[in-house]
């Protein structure tokens, strides 16, 4: 199942994006797609085995993703 969501990477670090993808590898497979030069489109692909829950897995990558980009942000003020 896969599912396609644009961003604004001012609001992904790609940092945050490489955690997210490293903390959800077992559920879910993360491709960037750029759409401009700071638009990207993620094509998230939940792994078979989370298929029953692949709402709740999309939601917590994003989730997780942003928490980071948070960090990021409040760790260089």
């Amino acid at each position: 199942m896969e599912f396609y969501r644009t961003v604004d990477m001012s609001l992904y670090p790609r940092d945050a994006i490489y955690a997210a993808r490293l903390a959800y590898k077992d559920y879910c497979i993360v491709r960037i797609q750029p759409v401009t030069t700071n638009i990207v489109r993620f094509a998230i692909t939940v792994l078979p085995v989370h298929e029953n829950n692949a709402r709740e897995v999309v939601l917590s990558f994003l989730n997780y993703a942003l928490d980071k980009s948070v960090e990021t942000v409040l760790q260089s003020d």
